[in-house]
């Protein structure tokens, strides 16, 4: 067991010797009013991200996610959400400074809407695209993609039924689109 646990070690330090190290994520905020009694929801969302090179084209990452939900105006809830997701990204097309690059990994992630606690797993391949602005920072878009996701609560946050336990979509469209900010050391 310890020449297993020496062998791994060993793997990971060379591998890390040649890697390039990154970190950036993405903050978004969201407000809206309502025109009956001066009601309001918003959505704050702060998801840092941080990984390595291991090749030209092949970089592990981990994106995590803090949020919180607050609609008073229709069901008077506030929700909490986090979301860990390491991921393996393969970038497939370069052309002066832009990558494309496809992205698999796995989320887990836990909801805390008040008075019911859930979480979720998800299974999910991304598309993005990646502008180099100099030797050191990038800004990166991506989409949706393929995506399958388990939940154990049998509610949604609003404390509606909910009729699927299992989630599968296809989106490679706009409505999803998340930008970030990445700065390689």
């Amino acid at each position: 067991m310890k020449k297993v646990l020496f062998v791994i070690a060993t793997l990971a330090l060379c591998m890390s010797a040649n890697a390039k190290y990154w970190f950036g994520g993405t903050v978004g905020f969201d407000s809206k009013s309502f025109y009956d009694n001066d009601k309001n929801r918003g959505t704050l969302v702060i998801a840092p991200s941080v990984g390595m090179a291991i090749e030209d084209n092949l970089e592990l990452g981990v994106d995590l996610e803090l949020a919180n939900y607050t609609n008073i105006a229709a069901y008077k809830s506030k929700q909490f959400w986090f979301t860990f997701a390491p991921y393996l990204r393969y970038t497939f097309l370069t052309e002066g400074n832009f990558n494309m690059f496809v992205q698999g990994g796995v989320e887990y992630g836990i909801v805390s809407p008040e008075g019911n606690k859930a979480w979720h797993f998800t299974f999910q391949i991304q598309p993005g695209i990646r502008y180099m602005m100099s030797d050191h920072w990038s800004v990166v878009a991506k989409m949706e993609g393929f995506y399958f996701t388990h939940c154990n609560d049998p509610e949604d946050a609003f404390h509606t039924p909910n009729t699927f336990k299992n989630n599968v979509g296809f989106g490679v469209d706009f409505s999803d689109l998340r930008f970030g900010l990445i700065y390689e050391f």
